[in-house]
């Protein structure tokens, strides 16, 4: 079984994942994340063009879908809908395991095809952001038990596998076209003017975080009142600016802090904090732990 995004999740400017889930042929990715792998813990927000879905083994886990808030436990499957914002949080920093199915609309039918046309676009650029299935869900127990043998099939891959793989992925489809809002989805032209304002002003902080950047140099960089970007990214993403560069410097330090000859001191400044108790403070607060004792698990 690969592992996805095997110590962190990498990212562009705009935060759409870098990682090409499965090949050109076969665009699947089947991944077991263990989250005691990942140098911060958590899938940090991120958004691909590909739908995932995700099936907890181990723990439970807060999964934002922009500002949807879904709390995961055990046996729980979650579907995401394509071009979303999202990030995975184990409500015990760095602990738990999910299996992550990421794949692309046309493994199912190719586009300008009557089944991409009328089944799968319509899906992809519709009013469901996402579905979650629990234990008590009507089909969780089938759909849990085809996405195990998805699993299987990945691992084995034995002759005919990606027809197999494919039949029970569009099995699962169905279950989710089904559960599609009924209706031609209008695009909310507040929502969209939101996405392009969060992504200037994230793009904006990921060139500029080690700067002693302030609220007023990232709504200027978005074109927009400083109280304006604030409901933006309280509607998109359930925080502050401020909060998300914040989370970002942290991110950021956790690589330096691999290098020993890097003191605590010349990594606070190279991510933007005034002083090492400001990063220290704000380590502790996403991180569970001082600067120095997480070098000391690396």
């Amino acid at each position: 079984m690969e592992r996805m995004r095997a110590t962190q999740t990498i990212v562009d400017d705009s935060l759409r994942e870098t990682k090409v889930h499965g090949t050109e042929g076969f665009p699947l990715g089947v991944y077991l994340d263990d989250f005691a792998d990942f140098e911060n813990g958590y899938i940090c927000w991120h958004w691909h063009e590909e739908v995932q879905v995700t099936m907890i083994i181990e723990g439970e886990f807060t999964c934002q879908v922009e500002s949807n808030e879904l709390k995961l436990k055990e046996r729980d499957i979650a579907f995401i809908n394509s071009g979303l914002l999202h990030q995975i949080r184990p409500c015990k920093l760095a602990q738990g395991k999910l299996y992550s199915f990421i794949w692309r609309g046309e493994l199912m039918g190719s586009r300008g095809s009557d089944i991409y046309n009328e089944c799968i676009e319509p899906v992809l650029n519709g009013r469901l952001p996402y579905i979650m299935w629990d234990k008590e869900s009507p089909m969780h127990d089938e759909i849990a038990a085809d996405l195990e043998k998805i699993v299987s099939l990945y691992e084995k891959k034995e002759p005919a596998y990606q027809l197999q793989t494919t039949i029970l992925l569009a099995k699962l489809w169905l279950n989710i076209y089904k559960q599609m809002p009924m209706g031609e989805a209008v695009p909310h032209a507040e929502s969209g003017r939101d996405k392009q304002r969060v992504k200037a002003a994230l793009q904006y902080m990921q060139e500029n975080y080690q700067e002693q950047l302030k609220l007023n140099d990232i709504a200027e960089a978005a074109y927009i009142s400083r109280s304006e970007l604030c409901r933006s990214f309280q509607r998109i993403l359930q925080m502050t600016p401020m909060e998300f560069l914040m989370q970002y410097r942290i991110r950021q330090s956790t690589v330096l802090l691999k290098n020993k000859d890097l003191r605590i001191l010349d990594i606070a400044e190279m991510t933007g904090f005034c002083s090492p108790s400001h990063f220290g403070s704000y380590f502790h607060k996403y991180m569970g732990c001082t600067p120095r004792e997480y070098r000391g698990k690396i």
